[in-house]
């Protein structure tokens, strides 16, 4: 056989070429995959102010959380990036939020220890379109705006609401009931919660009062419960009002046969110890105070910070914030799918710490959380 002439010969070598030089130059043109940003979280919280201990206590739990993740390998490989920012007025909360922004970095947030606080917070993070986990404040009206990028992990006050009714029905259907409530976000909304179940379950109320968050004392609201004869009291109140009942109850030698409290007032060691037995017998709604499996959480708490955990706060806040930590370890570490990544979690009651799971509604509600009946005695709170 004759061979090919020369230039045949380069014809066909070009052609076979050429496919290969299309695959280089398109491989050689492609760019590299982006890198997603490395996850920074900031956590807006009232470490001064009036609801400082609340605050202080959410961040607790946090940096427990984070202990435990970064001892684990972190979150896809890297230590928990995380810087805190006081809010400790409503005034405050925008500028805490957009500082932890634009001076932290930070891309994904947590919070806030406070429903009055977490309003304008969570606000000023959806108008940054950046996540916010919301691990403690319970309002109901915080999930009710149609934000897209918040997401709750904590119970409702309509879940506290519920619960009191629920117990009022089971326990004390045929006594004489008043409800006494702060006029603040969290406390208010319970209290609003609380009326709608007993008036859904046909319990009346005898009296129903609410005073304001500065109240400088409760003679004139406790005198009024006594004047009514009021047997069962519901009481929904902060720190500073439980302490203040408690005063008026002592000074005008009454108290009802029982006593229910809600808000985080009465889930607080702060509050035992200054009332000390006063406050044995006194019921609490309340999220679960370290339970069982959340024992080695208590432990840690009592070893980093020299004291017994305050309240259930601190293991609400931990048990959303390693949620939080997990799901995005889960995702990569990419912050752009932490959101998706914990709307699409069906973990069911008991698969986190304090008992919780993870289920959330579209109003980005964790409907899996929960609120228990717990009493205090003997210096301890206990669950009924």
């Amino acid at each position: 056989m004759s061979p090919l002439p020369r230039r045949a010969l380069l014809g066909t070598g070009l052609a076979l070429a050429l496919p290969a030089l299309g695959r280089a130059a398109s491989t050689a043109q492609k760019p590299p995959a982006p890198t997603p940003p490395k996850a920074r979280f900031g956590a807006a919280l009232p470490l001064t102010g009036a609801e400082a201990l609340q605050g202080d206590e959410a961040l607790r739990g946090i940096l427990l959380a984070i202990a435990d993740v970064n001892a684990a390998g972190g979150v896809a490989g890297q230590p928990v990036a995380f810087t805190s920012a006081d809010m400790s007025t409503q005034a405050s909360a925008a500028t805490a939020v957009n500082g932890l922004l634009t001076q932290s970095h930070a891309n994904l947030l947590l919070g806030s220890g406070s429903s009055a606080l977490s309003y304008p917070a969570t606000a000023a993070a959806e108008l940054a379109q950046t996540p916010f986990i919301e691990l403690t404040a319970p309002a109901d009206g915080i999930m009710t705006r149609g934000f897209k990028f918040l997401l709750r992990t904590a119970p409702t006050t309509s879940m506290i609401g519920g619960l009191a009714a629920a117990t009022v029905q089971a326990r004390f259907a045929k006594r004489k009931l008043g409800l006494l409530f702060n006029t603040g976000a969290t406390d208010g909304a319970i209290a609003a919660a609380t009326l709608t179940a007993l008036g859904k379950a046909g319990q009346s109320v005898a009296l129903s009062a609410g005073y304001p968050t500065d109240a400088a004392g409760l003679y004139e609201q406790v005198g009024r419960m006594m004047r009514a004869k009021v047997e069962v009291l519901l009481h929904a109140a902060g720190p500073d009002d439980t302490l203040a009942l408690f005063q008026a109850m002592r000074n005008l030698d009454w108290r009802p046969d029982a006593l229910l409290g809600c808000g985080n007032g009465y889930g607080l060691r702060d509050t035992q110890v200054a009332l000390g037995g006063a406050l044995n017998g006194t019921f609490v709604i309340a999220a679960p105070f370290f339970p069982g499996p959340a024992q080695a959480v208590a432990k840690a708490y009592e070893t980093r910070f020299a004291v017994p955990p305050r309240s259930a706060e601190s293991c609400t806040a931990y048990v959303g914030a390693k949620l939080t930590f997990d799901t995005l370890n889960a995702a990569g570490g990419d912050p752009a799918k932490l959101l998706a990544a914990l709307r699409q979690l069906k973990l069911a009651p008991g698969a986190l710490a304090n008992g919780f799971g993870a289920q959330f509604d579209v109003s980005g509600q964790n409907i899996a959380s929960f609120v228990t009946l717990q009493i205090w005695k003997d210096g301890a709170l206990v669950p009924v």
